[in-house]
C-alpha cells in the first residue's frame, strides 16, 4: 500500500510540470493580459498638453494566467520630455487578475516646440522559460497656448445648481441666498465681547458646461473665484478656510473633456455668515491638468441676498393680527354671537358649508390636476373656483345679512370644515384666513358696505373692497409660504396672482355676486 502511494506522487510531480509546460506553451499574451498606457492619467486616446506641464503617464498591466508571470515594462518618451522616474520597472505576477501599475512623472518644457509625439510602452513578458513582447503606443499632442484656448469653451454657467449642475428651481437664477449677520448684531457682540461660536458654512453647487471642439482629449481643472464687483478682489467669505484647510482644497472638479464633446460638472460654493448681500463677480477658470496656466475663465454677473425682512415682518404682523382676532373672539362670544338672529347664524353656516362643498372639496383633486397640466399658469384655472366662486358667496351673503362680523363667521366655518374634514389646520390656513377677513370686514365697514347705514349693492364699491382686501391677503399667503417653508417665487409670478386672482377674479366674482344676493333676498322675502 505504501509503495502504491509513493508511485502515485511521484507520478503526479512528473504530470504537473509537463501540464505547466503545455499551459505556458498556449499563453497568448494578447488574450492573457491587460495592458495598457495613458498619457497624461485619465486619457483615453491622444491627450495634449502646454509646455510647463508636469504630467504623469498611467501604466498598467493585468495578468490572467494562474502561474508566475514576470514583467519588465521600458517607457520610451521622446527628445524633450523630462522623465521624473525611471523608465524600466520589472515586477513579478504570481496568480489570476494579479496586476500591478504605476504613475510615471514626466515634465514638459515650456520651450517644447507644438506638436504630436509618440509614446511607446514595451513590455517583456516571461512566462515557463519563454519571452513575449506585448507594445502599446499612444501620442501626446503639445500645443500651443493660443490654440488651446481656441479648442476650449465654458458654454454655460448655472448659480445656484443642484448637485449635477442643473439649474435650481427653488432659488433666483445667477443669485446666492446667504446668512447675512446683521452689521448692528456685530458691533453689538463687539461691545459685550460676545461672541459666536458655531461657523454654519451655507452651500450649494455651480454648474459648468465645458465644451472641446478640438481633435484631442482635454484633461482639465475647474476651480473658481468669487470677486467683488467694485474692487476686482476675491472675497474670502465665499471660499472660507473648511476645517482649517483652504477653500482650494474642496473647491474644484476634474474632467475629462472627449474631442468634439461637452460636459457638465458641478464645483461645490461654500458660503461663511461673513458674506454681505450685494453685487459680485464669478469667475470661473479652466486649467488643464498639470499646469498652472489658466486657459480659459468665463465671467458673470451673480446677487448675493440675505433675509428679506419684508415677508418676515408681514408673517409677523399677519400672524398677530390672526392670534389678536381669535383671543378677541373667544373673549366674548356671547356679546358677538347676540348681535345675530338665529336665522342668520344658520343662513352663515349654509354658505359657510356651501363654500366648502364647492370649493374646498373639489379643488383637492383638481389642485394637482391643474398644476399638473398648466404648470406655473394653473392659478388662472383654480382662481375660477378660489376667487370668482368663493367671493360670488361671500358678496351675495354680505348683501343678504350687511352686518359686521357676518365675513369672519363665514370663514370660520371654512376653517372648521376644512380642518375636521381634510385635516388642513396648519398655521398657513389659519394666517391667511384670519388676515383676509380681518382685511375684509375693515374694508366694508370703512366703505360703508356693512355698518349702521350699508350699502351692500354698490359693485364697483364691493368690487374695489374685495379686490383690495385679497391681493394685500395673497401677497401675505406668498409671504408666510417664503418664511415659513422656505420656497421662492419669481416677482412676475407674485404680480400676475394678485393682479388677476387677488383683483381681476375677486372683482368679477363679488359683481356677480350681487346679483345673486339680490335674487335670494326676493326668494327670501
Amino acid at each position: 500500500m505504501k509503495n502504491i502511494i509513493i508511485f502515485l506522487l511521484v507520478l503526479e510531480l512528473a504530470i504537473q510540470p509537463a501540464a505547466a509546460l503545455e499551459q505556458a506553451e498556449d499563453f497568448e499574451p494578447e488574450d492573457m493580459t491587460t495592458f495598457l498606457i495613458q498619457v497624461p492619467h485619465g486619457v483615453e486616446g491622444n491627450g495634449l498638453a502646454v509646455g510647463g506641464s508636469n504630467l504623469s503617464a498611467y501604466v498598467f498591466f493585468e495578468s490572467y494566467y494562474e502561474g508566475n508571470v514576470n514583467v519588465t515594462v521600458e517607457l520610451d518618451f521622446p527628445e524633450g520630455f523630462v522623465l521624473q522616474d525611471t523608465p524600466v520597472h520589472s515586477f513579478l505576477l504570481r496568480t489570476e487578475y494579479d496586476d500591478w501599475y504605476r504613475l510615471v512623472d514626466f515634465y514638459v518644457p515650456a520651450d517644447l516646440p507644438s506638436g504630436i509625439y509618440n509614446i511607446t510602452a514595451t513590455a517583456l513578458v516571461e512566462v515557463g522559460g519563454k519571452q513575449h513582447t506585448i507594445v502599446r503606443k499612444t501620442r501626446l499632442k503639445v500645443a500651443s497656448k493660443e490654440e488651446i484656448a481656441e479648442e476650449i469653451e465654458v458654454s454655460g454657467l448655472t448659480v445656484p445648481s443642484d448637485e449635477d449642475g442643473y439649474g435650481d428651481p427653488s432659488h433666483p437664477a445667477s443669485t446666492l441666498v446667504i446668512r447675512e449677520t446683521s452689521p448692528a448684531l456685530k458691533k453689538l457682540l463687539k461691545v459685550t465681547d460676545l461672541r459666536i461660536d458655531r461657523e454654519e458654512l451655507t452651500s450649494t453647487y455651480i454648474g459648468v458646461e465645458l465644451s472641446n471642439k478640438g481633435d484631442s482629449a482635454v484633461p482639465v481643472v475647474i476651480t473658481y473665484d468669487i470677486l467683488d464687483a467694485r474692487t476686482g478682489e476675491p472675497v474670502k467669505a465665499f471660499k472660507p478656510a473648511i476645517m482649517g484647510m483652504d477653500a482650494d482644497t474642496f473647491c474644484y472638479a476634474t474632467l475629462t473633456l472627449a474631442p468634439g464633446s461637452s460636459s457638465l460638472v458641478s464645483l461645490p460654493l461654500y458660503i461663511s455668515e461673513n458674506a454681505m448681500g450685494g453685487e459680485y463677480l464669478l469667475r470661473v477658470k479652466v486649467k488643464l491638468t498639470g499646469s498652472d496656466w489658466v486657459a480659459v475663465t468665463k465671467d458673470q454677473k451673480i446677487t448675493a441676498i440675505s433675509r428679506k425682512w419684508g415677508p418676515i415682518i408681514i408673517t409677523l404682523v399677519s400672524t398677530l393680527l390672526g392670534l389678536t382676532a381669535t383671543g378677541f373672539f373667544f373673549s366674548r362670544p356671547e356679546q358677538i354671537m347676540d348681535r345675530f338672529k338665529t336665522r342668520n347664524l344658520v343662513l352663515i353656516a349654509l354658505f359657510g358649508t356651501v363654500s366648502f362643498a364647492a370649493i374646498n372639496l373639489p379643488m383637492t383633486i383638481l389642485w394637482e390636476l391643474s398644476h399638473a397640466i398648466f404648470g406655473p399658469f394653473s392659478f388662472l384655472f383654480t382662481g375660477l373656483f378660489h376667487e370668482v366662486l368663493l367671493y360670488m358667496l361671500i358678496a351675495s351673503l354680505i348683501v343678504l345679512i350687511p352686518k359686521p362680523g357676518v365675513v369672519s363667521l363665514f370663514m370660520l366655518v371654512r376653517f372648521l370644515l376644512g380642518g375636521f374634514i381634510t385635516g388642513s389646520f396648519t398655521p398657513i390656513t389659519f394666517i391667511t384666513l384670519s388676515l383676509s377677513a380681518i382685511l375684509l370686514e375693515g374694508l366694508m365697514y370703512a366703505a360703508g358696505i356693512t355698518g349702521k347705514n350699508p350699502n351692500p349693492e354698490n359693485r364697483f364699491m364691493m368690487g374695489i373692497v374685495c379686490g383690495i382686501a385679497d391681493m394685500a391677503s395673497g401677497y401675505a399667503s406668498f409671504s408666510v409660504w417664503m418664511v415659513l417653508y422656505r420656497l421662492f417665487y419669481s416677482d412676475w409670478y407674485i404680480m400676475a396672482n394678485i393682479l388677476i386672482d387677488g383683483f381681476l377674479y375677486t372683482f368679477i366674482g363679488a359683481w356677480f355676486g350681487i346679483s345673486l344676493g339680490n335674487r335670494l333676498k326676493k326668494v327670501a322675502e
